[in-house]
């Protein structure tokens, strides 16, 4: 049985080699440095990371050489010789991601800078173990089709983002017990290595929506803060200098459960989870499915939505206030799978509940959008492979 943490991998042979590109930890602060901070020039790389300028040039010049970064054109207008800046090279590697949903799969396929190259979603009633793995071989070959031989062999894993013990979740999801226990057994890692010939990472899907935002938004640059992903379950992920904190099991931040109402033992998963406002869409005639199916489009139902994001609010607002109590953090980020606009309101709406709690001792955190979006676990997962490989 495969565990649920936060970089569970198991690697699978190609030919008698891994797809693998280990690199030494001062080649990895090169790739951070420039990942973080755009195209650097050699000297201003070697002061940010203590390395000699000898050493820098070297490092430079073999990542240069592998295609992980390429020079970009000199910068002029300075004293002395023009400065040449090195910046990531996108199609130096990639990174396949697929999403375990409780209404959906997905698969996306990423270069070295973030980019989604492409993606294949398929609706499901609930998640079942044989289906996925039928899913994944067929969407591999999608998106994957256009890529050139070459490319394919720059593919560094798979990620997998899925909830913690989706077993547990039979009623909340409207699946049989018995369908849902499958995954309980599986080794999914092994499965899906043995099937695409490629090292797999596993990650709860919340943390692997956090890396997303980490890697590729943050538009705030927060340091340290407290990730909140409302899907069809809310969940979360904590950030603490600049680093995902996984926990001991891998699910530092599921903010899911928290224990919301101490009147009746109710978690925060059944306050601020978007299967809430699918029940309550269907029961009002219009079809809940369509807040998955077309998570940038919601149907007319502004009442409703509006209620929801109310009730949402005062959940995320707990999870921010218990986060700040406990970790000190300067903000929190919320993305979900949702259009932009109800983003926005929950995002106001948290801010709002959080200004009138009482805080007494704490520095109120600020709350902003998240830039991901909805595919954040998706494209969190194809971010696995690389953060393992490169940072």
């Amino acid at each position: 049985m495969s565990t649920i943490a936060p970089f569970v991998s198991v690697h699978a042979p190609i030919d008698g080699q891994l797809r693998s590109d280990d690199r030494s930890k001062n080649e990895r602060d090169l790739l951070e440095l420039i990942r973080n901070k755009g195209p650097l020039p050699k000297a201003k790389l070697a002061q940010l990371s203590g390395l000699s300028a000898q050493s820098a040039t070297v490092l430079i010049n073999k990542l240069e050489k592998s295609g992980l970064v390429n020079a970009h054109p000199p910068v002029k207008g300075r004293i002395g010789q023009p400065q040449i800046p090195f910046g990531l090279n996108a199609s130096g590697a990639y990174g396949l991601g697929f999403k375990v949903g409780r209404r959906s799969f997905d698969i996306t396929l990423i270069d070295l800078c973030g980019n989604a190259i492409s993606t294949v979603h398929e609706k499901i009633p609930y998640p079942e173990v044989d289906h996925f793995l039928s899913f994944a071989v067929h969407a591999y070959a999608a998106v994957t089709r256009a890529l050139s031989e070459d490319e394919k062999k720059r593919i560094r894993g798979v990620g997998i983002a899925m909830p913690f013990e989706v077993w547990r979740w039979a009623e909340e999801a409207g699946a049989p017990n018995d369908v849902l226990s499958q995954w309980q057994n599986v080794d999914l890692a092994e499965r899906l290595s043995t099937a695409l010939s490629l090292p797999v990472y596993i990650s709860n899907d919340a943390t692997a929506a956090c890396t997303a935002e980490l890697s590729f938004g943050n538009a705030a640059t927060f340091s340290n803060f407290l990730y909140v992903f409302v899907g069809t379950f809310v969940g979360g992920g904590v950030v603490l200098n600049n680093t995902i904190l996984a926990g001991t099991s891998g699910n530092a931040g599921a903010i899911g459960s928290l224990p919301f109402s101490s009147e009746n033992g109710d978690q925060l998963i059944n306050q601020s989870s978007l299967y809430l406002l699918e029940t309550e869409l269907n029961r009002a005639g219009f079809d809940g499915q369509q807040i998955y199916n077309t998570p940038d489009y919601w149907p007319d139902a502004t009442s409703i939505i509006t209620s929801w994001v109310e009730r949402a609010s005062k959940g995320v607002s707990f999870s921010a206030h218990c986060a700040t109590a406990l970790l000190d953090i300067e903000g929190i980020i919320i993305d979900g799978a949702m259009p932009d606009n109800v983003k926005g309101l929950l995002v106001e709406r948290t801010a709002a509940v959080l200004r009138n709690t009482d805080m007494k001792g704490l520095s109120c955190p600020r709350v902003v959008k998240g830039l991901v979006g909805s595919k954040a676990q998706s494209i969190g997962s194809a971010n696995l492979p690389l953060l393992a490989n490169y940072y």
